[in-house]
């Protein structure tokens, strides 16, 4: 259950010196709108990081042996084995001897628009089936063919698929819990509640007085909060937010300044500084590479 996010927190600041807590908000998923999905074959070993996001993610495990931290439970993994991470649940897959696996995170902005909500579902954590593990495969195949030749057929084949793997999952390994989630604690609703509206909102002046009154705590109180559960402050995950779209927007045409001002930045010296740091180039070698990337 996601009630405990903050018990697991404190305990995993407690082993600070080997896991890094991070929020992941895969704002890179939603520059496909048709397809806003990553689907990736990885290998884990104890060096993972432990993540949580708002998303929805799917494993299927393709060879070795491995454990999958999932909130305070540690799920034993081998071949064959799927594993649903609930929405804002903390995790990490690792090994000490290696394990493969596909992972698929779907964008809930999808789900929404094809009437699921996901945080109404818990799902099943682990289970083999053959049913799920062929549709699963179904999308391995469409996304290899949408990558190859993105086209209106591959991108209705990959929703298509998508979307079967997930009546799949609804229909048959989910328990419906409802829109109340009571058993949440204070602090998870809060940094949730902030990442929503930043999210939303992180075009337009944003200061921590207004996201703190949002949760009706102070400004301190919510400073703690968001920094435990995320690993980040609110600015440098707004900072972040904001470098990420003005990248998209230069890679679409636009000046580097009218780029910022449409992120949210007010300074043009304090933009080029911040998006060097966190994009590691400046945003001149941006426009570069991508100009270089269409020649």
């Amino acid at each position: 259950s996601t009630a405990i996010l903050t018990l697991i927190c404190t305990i995993l600041i407690f082993w600070g010196d080997i896991l890094e807590i991070i929020y992941v908000n895969h704002a890179p998923i939603i520059k496909d709108k048709l397809c806003p999905f990553k689907l990736l074959h990885a290998s884990s070993t104890t060096k993972s990081k432990c993540n949580w996001h708002k998303n929805i993610e799917i494993f299927l495990i393709t060879d070795g042996k491995g454990v999958m931290q999932y909130s305070t439970e540690s799920i034993p993994l081998s071949s064959e084995d799927i594993v649903v991470v609930n929405s804002s649940v903390l995790h990490r897959p690792y090994s000490e001897t290696g394990i493969g696996y596909y992972f698929l995170i779907i964008d809930d902005t999808f789900c929404i628009e094809n009437g699921i909500d996901v945080t109404s579902f818990t799902f099943e954590k682990k289970f083999r089936s053959a049913e799920t593990k062929s549709k699963f495969q179904s999308v391995i195949i469409e996304m290899n063919a949408y990558k190859e030749k993105p086209c209106q057929l591959s991108v209705i084949a990959l929703r298509s698929a998508v979307l079967s793997l997930l009546a799949d999952l609804c229909a048959n390994h989910a328990t419906a819990v409802g829109a109340d989630r009571s058993d949440e604690h204070a602090s998870e609703r809060h940094v949730k509640l902030v990442i929503d509206y930043v999210n939303e909102h992180f075009s337009e002046p944003i200061c921590l007085e207004t996201l703190a009154g949002l949760c009706s705590i102070t400004k301190y109180h919510l400073a703690r909060e968001f920094k435990k559960h995320t690993g980040q402050t609110v600015f440098t995950y707004l900072n972040s937010l904001r470098c990420k779209n003005a990248a998209l927007c230069i890679s679409k045409g636009m000046s580097v300044t009218d780029a910022a001002y449409a992120s949210g930045f007010q300074s043009l010296s304090y933009f080029s500084r911040t998006y060097k740091s966190i994009m590691g180039q400046s945003p001149a070698k941006t426009i570069l590479e991508d100009a270089i990337r269409e020649h």
